[in-house]
């Protein structure tokens, strides 16, 4: 009787590395809304791979909904929508009934849990491109956009790391849907220049706690965090 439990190890095929790749930077803010990628050729020749293991790949990511590709223009990031049906939070989440506040405590769940994933699983590179998305921060010209941007890429970071597909593809999901609403928020953040350093020292408690593996200070750097957003709302709705 065969053992199943000692199967031959399949590698990979270079169009799923490319795949990943291509949908790593998606998902890490690299690759932003809207923005076109490299010819076809290009994108073999930088990646060194073949133009067949490339198309496959970008294929791929036209059928999940993360590109699309334009006539005559060529290949783009899928911009932000709050109205694409194809989210699967479009059918639960209707944003003209959810609150911001609604909005951000359902947010502590799904951030609790990945910074403590995050701190336990990080790899060197992962914690890389956290402080990276940090340093990017300072010196720009607040506005919503910009900031909302930043935190996104920040976040996603966060669950890039927990190396959980299911909940990396959730968390995407999630802030494709309420990125306008997210950058309601903002806009009430930006105005204060107070409020923009604290939420700076925040994600750097986050960061330290996953820097340094240890999920409880990142989980309540997080809770923290998510907390302060939740009562500056609760302040501008009183004025």
């Amino acid at each position: 009787m065969k053992n199943n439990a000692y199967l031959p190890v399949k590698q990979k095929q270079v169009s799923t590395l490319v795949f990943e790749q291509l949908r790593d930077s998606i998902f890490r803010g690299q690759l932003k809304p809207g923005e076109q990628l490299l010819p076809e050729r290009d994108l073999a020749d930088t990646m060194r791979v073949s133009r067949t293991s490339v198309r496959n790949a970008i294929t791929q990511l036209i059928t999940m909904g993360y590109l699309e590709t334009r006539q005559g223009k060529g290949t783009f990031v899928v911009n932000r929508d709050v109205s694409d049906s194809n989210n699967p939070f479009a059918s639960i989440i209707s944003p003209g009934k959810s609150t911001v506040d609604e909005l951000l405590e359902f947010r502590i769940g799904l951030g609790l849990h990945g910074s403590t994933l995050a701190a336990e699983r990080a790899t060197e590179s992962d914690i890389v491109f956290l402080e990276d998305t940090l340093k990017r921060e300072e010196g720009v010209v607040p506005t919503a956009e910009t900031e909302t941007e930043a935190d996104i890429a920040f976040h996603m970071g966060i669950a890039y790391a927990t190396h959980n597909s299911v909940y990396v593809d959730l968390t995407k999901r999630f802030y494709e849907y309420m990125f306008f609403r997210i950058k309601e928020l903002h806009s009430f953040l930006y105005e204060v220049q107070a409020n923009l350093e604290a939420v700076e020292r925040q994600h750097l408690v986050i960061l330290e706690g996953i820097k340094t593996h240890n999920p409880k200070v990142a989980r309540d750097g997080m809770r923290n965090h998510i907390q302060f957003l939740r009562e500056i709302i609760y302040s501008y709705s009183k004025r």
